[in-house]
Protein backbone atom coordinates (compact mmCIF):
# COMPACT_ATOMS: atom_id res chain seq x y z
CA UNK A 1 0.00 0.00 0.00
CA UNK A 2 1.51 3.34 -1.04
CA UNK A 3 0.53 6.87 -0.02
CA UNK A 4 2.09 10.30 -0.23
CA UNK A 5 1.56 13.95 0.54
CA UNK A 6 -0.99 13.89 3.36
CA UNK A 7 0.60 17.14 4.63
CA UNK A 8 -0.16 16.89 8.32
CA UNK A 9 -3.52 15.14 8.02
CA UNK A 10 -2.32 12.41 10.37
CA UNK A 11 -5.75 10.79 10.59
CA UNK A 12 -5.27 9.79 6.95
CA UNK A 13 -2.44 7.44 7.97
CA UNK A 14 -4.78 5.55 10.30
CA UNK A 15 -7.75 5.66 7.92
CA UNK A 16 -5.92 4.10 5.00
CA UNK A 17 -4.05 1.61 7.14
CA UNK A 18 -7.42 0.45 8.48
CA UNK A 19 -8.91 0.27 4.96
CA UNK A 20 -5.91 -1.77 3.76
CA UNK A 21 -5.28 -3.81 6.91
CA UNK A 22 -4.17 -6.87 4.95
CA UNK A 23 -1.24 -5.11 3.22
CA UNK A 24 2.21 -6.59 3.70
CA UNK A 25 3.97 -3.22 3.46
CA UNK A 26 2.92 0.36 4.17
CA UNK A 27 4.95 2.84 2.14
CA UNK A 28 4.87 6.62 2.49
CA UNK A 29 6.56 8.68 -0.23
CA UNK A 30 7.04 11.76 1.93
CA UNK A 31 5.43 15.00 3.03
CA UNK A 32 3.59 13.25 5.83
CA UNK A 33 4.45 16.09 8.20
CA UNK A 34 3.65 13.48 10.85
CA UNK A 35 5.07 13.01 14.29
CA UNK A 36 7.73 10.32 14.38
CA UNK A 37 5.66 7.92 16.49
CA UNK A 38 2.87 8.02 13.87
CA UNK A 39 5.25 6.57 11.25
CA UNK A 40 6.13 3.38 13.13
CA UNK A 41 5.55 0.41 10.84
CA UNK A 42 5.84 2.53 7.68
CA UNK A 43 8.58 2.52 5.06
CA UNK A 44 8.80 6.29 4.90
CA UNK A 45 11.09 8.82 3.20
CA UNK A 46 11.59 12.52 3.82
CA UNK A 47 9.69 14.96 1.64
CA UNK A 48 10.49 18.62 1.16
CA UNK A 49 8.06 19.46 4.00
CA UNK A 50 9.23 16.81 6.50
CA UNK A 51 11.52 17.69 9.37
CA UNK A 52 12.07 14.35 11.14
CA UNK A 53 15.84 13.87 11.24
CA UNK A 54 15.74 10.07 11.08
CA UNK A 55 13.91 9.92 7.75
CA UNK A 56 16.06 8.99 4.77
CA UNK A 57 15.87 10.63 1.35
CA UNK A 58 15.77 7.24 -0.38
CA UNK A 59 14.96 3.68 0.60
CA UNK A 60 15.43 0.53 -1.47
CA UNK A 61 13.59 -2.69 -0.65
CA UNK A 62 12.72 -5.93 -2.43
CA UNK A 63 9.49 -7.92 -2.71
CA UNK A 64 9.49 -11.27 -4.50
CA UNK A 65 12.41 -10.32 -6.73
CA UNK A 66 11.09 -6.84 -7.58
CA UNK A 67 13.34 -4.01 -6.36
CA UNK A 68 11.63 -0.80 -5.26
CA UNK A 69 13.18 2.65 -4.88
CA UNK A 70 11.22 5.05 -2.68
CA UNK A 71 11.92 8.79 -2.75
CA UNK A 72 9.74 11.88 -2.48
CA UNK A 73 10.51 13.16 -5.96
CA UNK A 74 11.14 16.86 -5.31
CA UNK A 75 14.72 16.55 -6.57
CA UNK A 76 13.67 15.43 -10.05
CA UNK A 77 12.62 18.91 -11.15
CA UNK A 78 10.20 19.55 -14.00
CA UNK A 79 12.30 19.25 -17.16
CA UNK A 80 13.18 15.73 -18.36
CA UNK A 81 11.59 14.47 -15.13
CA UNK A 82 10.80 10.94 -16.32
CA UNK A 83 14.21 10.52 -17.95
CA UNK A 84 15.89 11.49 -14.68
CA UNK A 85 13.60 9.11 -12.77
CA UNK A 86 14.53 6.20 -15.07
CA UNK A 87 18.23 7.06 -14.68
CA UNK A 88 17.77 6.99 -10.89
CA UNK A 89 16.14 3.55 -11.09
CA UNK A 90 19.00 2.23 -13.21
CA UNK A 91 21.61 3.74 -10.88
CA UNK A 92 20.00 1.92 -7.92
CA UNK A 93 19.40 -1.34 -9.82
CA UNK A 94 15.66 -1.10 -9.17
CA UNK A 95 12.54 -1.95 -11.16
CA UNK A 96 9.93 0.35 -9.60
CA UNK A 97 10.16 3.98 -8.48
CA UNK A 98 7.66 5.05 -5.84
CA UNK A 99 7.51 8.82 -5.46
CA UNK A 100 5.15 11.65 -4.59
CA UNK A 101 5.56 15.43 -4.61
CA UNK A 102 3.42 16.23 -7.68
CA UNK A 103 0.13 15.25 -5.97
CA UNK A 104 -0.91 13.64 -9.28
CA UNK A 105 -1.41 9.86 -9.65
CA UNK A 106 0.96 8.24 -12.13
CA UNK A 107 1.73 4.74 -13.32
CA UNK A 108 3.98 4.64 -16.35
CA UNK A 109 5.98 1.72 -17.66
CA UNK A 110 9.12 2.65 -19.58
CA UNK A 111 11.19 -0.23 -20.97
CA UNK A 112 10.03 -2.57 -18.19
CA UNK A 113 10.62 -0.02 -15.42
CA UNK A 114 7.71 1.49 -13.48
CA UNK A 115 7.23 5.07 -12.31
CA UNK A 116 4.45 5.12 -9.72
CA UNK A 117 3.02 8.07 -7.81
CA UNK A 118 -0.01 7.37 -5.58
CA UNK A 119 -1.20 10.98 -5.81
CA UNK A 120 -2.10 12.89 -2.66
CA UNK A 121 -4.42 11.74 0.11
CA UNK A 122 -5.43 15.31 0.98
CA UNK A 123 -4.36 17.88 -1.65
CA UNK A 124 -4.83 16.46 -5.15
CA UNK A 125 -3.75 18.50 -8.17
CA UNK A 126 -4.49 18.75 -11.90
CA UNK A 127 -8.08 17.58 -11.52
CA UNK A 128 -7.18 14.31 -9.80
CA UNK A 129 -9.03 13.01 -6.75
CA UNK A 130 -7.62 12.21 -3.31
CA UNK A 131 -5.90 8.87 -3.79
CA UNK A 132 -3.43 6.16 -2.83
CA UNK A 133 -2.46 2.93 -4.55
CA UNK A 134 -2.06 -0.76 -3.93
CA UNK A 135 0.69 -2.70 -5.69
CA UNK A 136 0.29 -6.43 -6.12
CA UNK A 137 3.50 -8.41 -6.70
CA UNK A 138 3.19 -11.98 -7.98
CA UNK A 139 6.19 -13.92 -9.23
CA UNK A 140 8.03 -10.79 -10.37
CA UNK A 141 4.99 -9.24 -12.08
CA UNK A 142 3.30 -6.13 -10.71
CA UNK A 143 -0.23 -4.81 -10.93
CA UNK A 144 -1.14 -1.34 -9.68
CA UNK A 145 -4.60 -0.34 -8.44
CA UNK A 146 -5.39 3.28 -7.59
CA UNK A 147 -8.04 3.94 -4.96
CA UNK A 148 -9.90 7.20 -4.42
CA UNK A 149 -10.53 8.51 -0.95
CA UNK A 150 -14.05 9.68 -0.31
Amino acid sequence: MVISDNHGQQSMLDKIRKLESDSDYYVHCGDSEALEERLKGWICVRGNNDWIARLQDEIVFEVEGVNFLVTHGHRYGYFNREEIMVDDLLRHGCDVLLSGHTHVPQCDEINGLYLINPGSTTLPRQGSNKSYCIIFVDQGEIKVEFKEII
